[in-house]
């Protein structure tokens, strides 16, 4: 769908970002992750032009373009989502429609995200996720081919969330490009199927899905007493990274965490607690203390 080269930004004589440089492929959700002011949000004011970067370039569907032929493609929900509170949900849209000079079935619209008997109701009645959800019926207005969502998941609970999920899941099997910023790598992990790790204005890693669960994981086991000779001889053929009285550190491919947990167990080692982590997570967990 489009890609960025080298984009640096600089306000204030402070580098906000450096040489950030991705592809956005059609069909994908890509998780845009790193703690607080790491530069995920002035990247995508850059993608929504509303900053315009020092250096770099963009190619939209592999035309090199201006930033600002982006939003001829994407729909954008950027900050928390601000509505007429005193107005509709409908006449919300219908708002947004025509300062977009567009004729949109608006009853269809909120179907589409799960609002299906709130058109009447009034905007400041709605929860924090009915909001996020008109949000969303708000970036498809056009319907772009991408949506850019900034920290979407903020003051939702849990319920709220697993809703929002839902919602994005079902809009990108309609083919939509996703790219989705939180700092709540949590958040994204199930969700997006390629990761973009941002830290200090620069990417500190890209991965998609499928190759980082080629990756052996981090598994730590955690025992009520000190570690027998029996489970010592077990972990002795495993990629040991560290070991100590009732706590265990291995480098393990996933598809090897049950099994060694299997054996473990036959063994008479039951671990109290196994807590696994992917390469991305020790990643970010490095960055972020």
């Amino acid at each position: 769908m489009f890609s960025i080269k080298k984009v640096s930004l600089t306000l204030n004589n402070q580098t906000i970002l450096k040489d950030v440089s991705f592809d956005a492929n059609q069909g994908e959700i890509i998780g845009l992750i790193g703690p607080n002011g790491a530069g995920k949000s002035s990247l995508i004011k850059v993608l929504a032009n509303l900053v315009y970067p020092d250096s770099g370039e963009i190619l939209i569907n592999k035309n090199k373009c201006h930033f600002v032929d982006l939003k001829n493609y994407c729909g954008y929900l950027i900050d928390s989502p601000a509505f007429y509170p005193f107005l509709s949900a409908s006449q919300n849209l219908e708002l947004f429609a025509r300062i977009n000079q567009l004729k949109i079935d608006t009853q269809a619209l909120l179907n589409s995200v799960g609002l299906f008997d709130a058109g009447k109701k009034k905007v400041r009645h709605f929860s924090t996720g009915m909001k996020q959800r008109l949000a969303i019926a708000q970036t498809l207005i056009r319907d772009p081919q991408v949506l850019i969502l900034d920290e979407p998941f903020n003051g939702l609970d849990p319920n709220g969330f697993q809703d929002l999920v839902s919602l994005i899941h079902k809009i990108n099997q309609e083919g939509k490009t996703i790219l989705i910023s939180s700092h709540l790598l949590n958040d994204l992990e199930e969700l997006a199927t390629h990761f973009i790790l941002m830290h200090k204005g620069k990417i500190a890693m890209q991965i998609s899905k499928e190759d980082l669960q080629k990756i052996p994981k981090k598994v730590e086991f955690i025992f009520e007493t000190d570690i027998s000779e029996s489970a010592k001889e077990l972990f002795s053929a495993l990629h040991v990274e560290k070991i100590q009285e009732k706590k265990v550190l291995v480098n393990l491919k996933p598809d090897k965490i049950a099994e060694t947990i299997s054996k473990l167990v036959h063994s008479g080692n039951t671990p109290l607690n196994v807590q696994t982590r992917t390469v991305l997570q020790d990643k970010y967990m490095q960055i972020t203390q």
